[in-house]
């Protein structure tokens, strides 16, 4: 898990993550050896948390984490992740400049079809149409008007 750097992280998320590592440091110097279900129970109702996220912080803790290990993060994918094959990022993209960006557009519904009619002709599971759209949407703006 990449710890972040201290100054990518607000000031709110970094005293959670002191306040996190002081209570999880108080546990485990009250419970050296091991804990029973109820002290971790009592803990995760402290931090807010389930009883699973307990855990998987005391174990980060314990293999020598840090505070900025104990930072929420957000959920989800990292804004610019694709996870979509080359192969159907190739026929997107060339569906788009091919088919989409000419100046008599067609609607966006056409172009998600062609996406995939030329998805399935080359044997590959079409794209969501809000992959297409998201896609399309990475174009420059200019570009896309022109």
């Amino acid at each position: 898990m990449d710890d972040p750097l201290r100054d990518e992280i607000d000031e709110r998320r970094w005293v959670e993550a002191c306040w996190r590592a002081d209570a999880i440091r108080d546990f485990l110097w009250r419970c050296p050896d091991g804990s029973t279900v109820l002290e971790a129970t009592r803990l995760s109702e402290d931090l807010g948390l389930s009883l699973a996220s307990t855990y998987r912080l005391i174990k980060i803790f314990r293999e020598g984490g840090t505070v900025t290990s104990l930072v929420d993060r957000k959920r989800g994918r990292r804004k610019g992740h694709r996870m979509l094959d080359e192969a159907r990022q190739k026929i997107i993209r060339a569906t788009i400049v091919r088919f989409y960006l000419k100046q008599t557009r067609p609607p966006f519904a056409t172009l998600v079809r062609e996406v995939q009619t030329n998805c399935i002709a080359a044997g590959l599971e079409p794209p969501h149409l809000r992959t297409i759209k998201a896609r399309l949407e990475d174009i420059d703006l200019q570009r896309r008007a022109k």
